[in-house]
C-alpha cells in the first residue's frame, strides 16, 4: 500500500506542477533550452516574484533543473529519463502491447 501512495503521491506533484498555464509556458519555452529568470521573464511578460514562484513548483515536481553562473540562475528541462515517471517499465522492456497505452507506473497496482 505504501507504493501505492508513493506511486499517487508523485503523480499529484507532477500534475500540479503542469497544471498551470504559466508553468506550461515555462516548459515550452525552456524545451528550446536553458535560460535564466530574467528571459524567461521579458518572454512571458511576467513580473519575477510571480516566475520564480512558478519555477519553484516546476522543480518541486522534478521537471525543472537549474545551474548557477555566477549570480545568475539557469533553468532547463529536468532530464526526465532519469525522473522516475520518465523510466522505461517492464512492460516496455518486454515490448509488451500493453505498454503502447502509456507507462505502466502510471497504472495503479490493484489491491
Amino acid at each position: 500500500m505504501a507504493t501505492r501512495t508513493k506511486k499517487l503521491e508523485e503523480l499529484a506533484r507532477v500534475f500540479h506542477s503542469l497544471g498551470d498555464k504559466t508553468r506550461l509556458s515555462i516548459m515550452a519555452l525552456l524545451a528550446d533550452g536553458e535560460m535564466n529568470v530574467t528571459t524567461i521573464c521579458k518572454k512571458l511578460k511576467l513580473p519575477q516574484s510571480s516566475i520564480s514562484h512558478h519555477l519553484g513548483l516546476l522543480r518541486i515536481g522534478g521537471l525543472v533543473a537549474n545551474r548557477r553562473d555566477g549570480k545568475q540562475i539557469f533553468y532547463s528541462q529536468a532530464d526526465l529519463t532519469k525522473h522516475r515517471l520518465g523510466q522505461k517499465s517492464e512492460l516496455t522492456k518486454a515490448r509488451s502491447n500493453a505498454a503502447k497505452f502509456g507507462p505502466a507506473e502510471l497504472a495503479l497496482p490493484k489491491g
